[in-house]
């Protein structure tokens, strides 16, 4: 932590002094504020696709999930919710929506009425490939400043990061 105190300056005013910030303490907080404002405008990019054809970027991720799934027969809603690593309630009203768009249907399966299963229709599919199109091209931009070896190494730093004991030791 940084340590504060008062001091009174040569023409008697009081001011604060600071001591030095840790380089490790300056370059977390700077990693984290770069990679917080590249998330949220790249992902703000991504959000204005999916927006110009009329649906959210958490409706695409579902798109997403039911039209790379392979089951011909829909996938089960548990395991678009696990795979969606979301909320049951907020893949809920997602599929409702792009049920009321037309883009998917949900059905009791036949083999067991428990279980609810999920499929793009053949406009969600169209949606889907068109919009993927676009979102390629977008993140092929939003990378252009890096070579393929510097986003391996990115990619497997922010793993790293990611799931690293974040507790302090004591």
């Amino acid at each position: 932590m940084t340590e504060v105190r008062s001091a009174k300056s040569k023409v008697g005013h009081a001011k604060t002094v600071m001591k030095r910030e840790p380089i490790r303490d300056r370059l977390g907080r700077d990693a984290f504020i770069s990679l917080f404002l590249a998330s949220n405008e790249f992902n703000e990019q991504v959000e204005r696709a999916c927006r110009a054809k009329e649906i959210s970027h958490p409706q695409y991720v579902v798109l997403w999930s039911l039209c790379l799934a392979d089951a011909p027969e829909g996938l089960p809603m548990g395991a678009l919710v696990d795979g969606l690593l979301t909320r049951s309630s907020d893949a809920t009203r997602l599929v409702d929506r792009l049920i009321k768009s037309g883009h998917v249907v949900r059905e009791p399966s036949p083999d067991d009425r428990r279980v609810v299963l999920v499929w793009p229709t053949e406009k969600g599919l169209r949606l889907f490939e068109r919009l993927t199109v676009e979102i390629k091209s977008l993140h092929r931009r939003q990378w252009s400043a890096l070579s393929t070896a510097e986003l391996r190494d990115l990619i497997r730093l922010l793993n790293t990061a990611r799931w690293s004991d974040t507790e302090e030791s004591s």
